[in-house]
Parts: structure tokens; C-alpha cells; sequence
């Protein structure tokens, strides 16, 4: 860990580290207000909201671009953590994704990690 490497680094990039947080609370903000409602409402995410919840989550991982993709991925193969409904929906992540180049996605998960 290189704290003056990092600071230097987002010193360069003008605003890209905001624009970042902004894209992803503008996605992770609607879908966890709905989660949280239905909480508050029916204390239980009833099976019925399950599959547009799981389409919404998929949905924006697909803006969110190649890490939240590939974060998709991994968790549309654990039917020990997500219900059967979001692992459908996840898999799309697996193979109906508008293909890339994959030195942009490289690129873009260095970045972003």
C-alpha cells in the first residue's frame, strides 16, 4: 500500500474518481431503497419482488461495466447465497453480455481496483 502512489494517481484523473461514485450510488441508491422498503413494509423480500429486484441488479451491473460484470459472474454460480431466480437472472452476465474488447475490460478493472 503506497498512499503518495494513490494520491498521485486520482491527483491526474480530474474528477473520474466522482464521476465513478456518482454512476454507481446513482445505481446502488434506487435498489437499495426498494430493498430497504420492502424491509420496513413486509419485513421479508416476498419471492414474488425477487425476480425484478434480480433483473434490476442485473441490469446495473451491466452499466456499472466490466468489474461489476464480472462480480455478476461469480456470484450466478452460488446457489448457497442467492436465490434461484437471481441466479437465472445473473447468469445472462455468463454469456448474453454486448461483448467487449478485452484489453478495454483489463484496462478497466486495473483501474477500478
Amino acid at each position: 500500500y503506497d498512499k503518495d502512489l494513490i494520491e498521485r494517481y486520482w491527483s491526474t484523473q480530474k474528477g473520474q474518481l466522482n464521476q465513478r461514485w456518482t454512476l454507481f450510488v446513482s445505481k446502488a441508491v434506487p435498489f437499495l431503497t426498494k430493498l430497504t422498503t420492502l424491509f420496513i413494509r413486509d419485513g421479508k423480500i416476498e419471492d414474488s419482488e425477487i425476480p425484478a429486484l434480480s433483473r434490476q441488479a442485473r441490469l446495473a451491473m451491466e452499466d456499472l461495466g466490466p468489474t461489476f460484470i464480472k462480480l455478476g459472474q461469480m456470484v450466478s454460480t452460488r446457489p448457497d447465497v442467492l436465490p434461484t431466480a437471481t441466479l437465472d437472472e445473473l447468469s445472462q452476465l455468463q454469456d448474453s453480455v454486448l461483448p467487449f474488447d478485452t484489453n478495454v475490460a483489463v484496462e478497466q478493472i486495473e483501474r477500478e481496483l
